[in-house]
């Protein structure tokens, strides 16, 4: 946006001043595209937080990520863990919604309509059962943001293990 500017300024005069007109209606418009994209990130998020009530901590802690050193994270770590795949759901609706399906699955008839199964409580029910969307996506959630970033919470995640059980998790 800077280079535009200058090149706004040294058109000026040949313009008539046209230029930084065109310069302050695309800076208008970029500014209202970006708060836009805002405001749509905020509304996933708060759709999908509330599935977690808060419980971050014990949805990492049910997902039994295997760890390359003997460490096992704290509960603070666990909690950001948790958060940060949460994030991770919000920013890609597509797996958001496999996701979803894996919370409909672990839903109890007693819940009434519109209940939704704790996502810690579906993680460890597909623990004690057999492994399937709940884990799966948050293994693969585990895997990117891994991959993408240099995240201090993931640091005694073996990624290797994380990838190995990504390929042995049926797919339905």
């Amino acid at each position: 946006m800077g280079i535009l500017f200058v090149v706004a300024l040294v058109l000026a005069w040949p313009t008539f001043g046209l230029s930084l007109v065109a310069w302050f209606v695309v800076a208008f418009l970029k500014g209202k595209s970006a708060a836009k994209a805002s405001a749509q990130r905020h509304v996933k998020l708060a759709v999908i937080e509330p599935w977690f009530q808060e419980r971050f901590a014990e949805f990492y802690m049910a997902l039994d990520v295997p760890y390359s050193l003997d460490e096992e994270p704290d509960w603070e770590t666990a909690h950001q863990c948790g958060r940060l795949i949460m994030n991770y759901l919000a920013h890609n609706p597509s797996e958001a919604d496999i996701f979803y399906r894996g919370l409909l699955g672990w839903t109890r008839n007693d819940m009434g309509v519109g209940g939704l199964c704790d996502p810690a409580e579906a993680a460890e029910c597909e623990l004690l059962a057999e492994k399937g969307e709940i884990h799966f996506i948050s293994y693969h959630a585990i895997k990117a943001l891994m991959k993408n970033n240099s995240l201090p919470c993931f640091r005694t995640v073996d990624l290797a293990a994380v990838e190995q059980l990504l390929n042995e998790i049926p797919r339905q």
